[in-house]
């Protein structure tokens, strides 16, 4: 019998019960895919679903009194200086640092000088703020005293200036950012036991701007 011959309704009789079937199957495996869902939702969370710690991570300074780096000594004393005052000036920046870092285990240690922003309409109740990271940990005290000219924000971290007097070896190196005679934002470094002998960097893209040789002033 040629296919040809079969009525339209043999083939519409047969093929709607496969369409139905087909349908039950496709909502069946949604419902129960929608079960497995919910059941897993309302589940109780095991020991791999618990919240994340709260401890930092290896390697996350705390600031409390361990060796740091110069950078994250700043980034949190802008914090603290910003708490004083929003947006506080900053005036000037001292360390002691050896491999990279404040030794603050051996006595070293950070200083950083803020005044008032020069945004504020008001003006704070001291004239300075003065944030310290030592052994003890990070302390900011508001200070009296007048604010000199504001630095800008330098865009060279200390870091990447350490690295361009590397071959002062594993010395305690003396590192501030300031002004100099002539008003100009630059990185001052130079070995603790041998002030005189500075490397200025500019804070803008760590170039170095030259050597300076301090020679004392004979006395009269």
């Amino acid at each position: 019998m040629s296919l040809r011959a079969v009525p339209a309704w043999v083939w519409l009789v047969a093929v709607v019960p496969l369409a139905t079937l087909g349908i039950a199957l496709a909502s069946g495996l949604s419902v129960r895919g929608l079960r497995s869902v919910l059941a897993r939702a309302e589940a109780p969370a095991g020991p791999a679903a618990a919240a994340p710690s709260a401890l930092p991570a290896p390697g996350f300074s705390t600031l409390a009194g361990e060796v740091a780096d110069l950078s994250s000594i700043m980034g949190r004393a802008r914090k603290l200086a910003d708490g004083w005052q929003r947006d506080a000036a900053l005036l000037g920046v001292e360390a002691v640092v050896e491999r990279g870092k404040v030794q603050t285990l051996a006595g070293a240690s950070a200083k950083l000088t803020f005044g008032p922003s020069p945004f504020a309409s008001e003006r704070p109740p001291s004239g300075l703020f003065v944030v310290v990271y030592d052994k003890t940990g990070l302390h900011g005290t508001p200070t009296a005293g007048q604010a000199g000219k504001t630095l800008p924000e330098p865009m060279c971290a200390p870091e990447h200036v350490l690295k361009r007097v590397l071959d002062l070896g594993d010395v305690p190196v003396s590192l501030r950012y300031g002004f100099d005679s002539d008003e100009r934002a630059l990185w001052f470094t130079s070995p603790a036991e041998h002030p005189q002998q500075l490397r200025v960097f500019d804070p803008r893209d760590c170039s170095q701007r030259g050597n300076i040789v301090v020679v004392p002033r004979p006395r009269r």
